[in-house]
């Protein structure tokens, strides 16, 4: 539980970086959801914490900034979708061009991160 914790710390001094570039920020995005459901798998092995009050809110808490996060990505999303047909879009494309408008990327979940954290790989 030492190194989650760790992680997470070291996660949330990198988020707090100036100018990451979009990559960065959906890596980090990435790592960072990886890392609150890792926490909670370590909770679920503590049944006396996982009982506990302050942890129950912890958890309450965790559940709605990730339903938050959700929603926020949904919307940069469909706003960089908005950008990028609007740069490739006649006439808005001329004037993009000229301004030298780059495509922008959308947040996407890796495979990995979508699939089951496997607990033994935690704890060893």
């Amino acid at each position: 539980e030492k190194s989650l914790l760790q992680e997470v710390t070291k996660l949330r001094a990198e988020a707090n970086r100036p100018n990451l570039s979009d990559g960065e920020k959906i890596t980090l995005d990435a790592k960072i959801s990886s890392a609150l459901g890792s926490i909670m798998v370590a909770v679920e092995n503590y049944p006396e914490l996982k009982a506990n009050e302050n942890v129950m809110h912890l958890q309450h808490t965790l559940h709605e900034v990730e339903e938050q996060i959700s929603a926020a990505r949904r919307a940069y999303n469909q706003a960089v979708t908005d950008y990028n047909n609007a740069i490739e879009m006649i006439p808005t494309n001329f004037m993009a061009s000229l301004m030298n408008y780059k495509r922008k990327d959308v947040f996407a979940i890796v495979e990995e991160h979508r699939q089951n954290i496997n607990v033994k790989e935690l704890f060893s």
